[in-house]
């Protein structure tokens, strides 16, 4: 079984051929802001490398945010394009979920950066959310970090991640939108 993994929402394009739960390619490329330029291309080439069509997947899993408002776009438009012409199962993850998982704790605040503030969100051993998602302005961030242990970045392991979400249920590609906390934050605070 062949599954594709994608994620476009910060500064990197993450592209990931798993066969069965172990990667068969693996391609990580800093975009500087090209991400709709070097996605496809990078895809093609993983699917190359794997030595595998595109028409051999069997399912497909999105990084859905939080992080760039078109980076978010551009990788959950992209899966749910191959899901709903190939007919396969398509699953999302959070960022910030990703960087759970990774890390073994209680209570693990979590947070991805960007120029003007942070989303963040804070989960439990078992990565069960137990704040929500919100997104902090530059000051806030800064104070929120005074009181809070704020986990930025690990090691991933995405086998695990993999793991973790194959065992989640499957979506109607219909379904599958990009998680935009910052907008429902800008919203929340009118």
């Amino acid at each position: 079984m062949y599954t594709l993994f994608i994620d476009t929402h910060d500064a990197k394009v993450t592209i990931i051929i798993f066969q069965n739960e172990h990667i068969l390619v693996k391609k990580i490329l800093e975009t500087k802001n090209k991400h709709s330029e070097i996605t496809m291309p990078t895809l093609d080439t993983a699917l190359k490398e794997a030595n595998i069509d595109i028409k051999e997947l069997n399912s497909v899993i999105v990084v859905n945010g939080p992080g760039s408002f078109t980076g978010e776009r551009i990788a959950v438009t992209i899966a749910k394009t191959i899901a709903y012409c190939l007919n396969i199962p398509i699953r999302t993850i959070n960022s910030l979920l990703i960087l759970s998982l990774n890390i073994d704790s209680d209570n693990k605040c979590v947070s991805l950066e960007d120029r003007n503030g942070a989303f963040v969100a804070t989960f439990n051993r078992n990565n069960e959310i137990i704040e929500e998602i919100k997104y902090l302005n530059k000051s806030a961030y800064q104070e929120y970090q005074q009181t809070h242990n704020v986990i930025t970045t690990c090691d991933i392991d995405y086998e695990k991640v993999y793991n973790y979400v194959m065992k989640q249920n499957t979506l109607n590609p219909h379904e599958v939108k990009p998680l935009y906390v910052k907008g429902i934050s800008a919203l929340n605070d009118k």
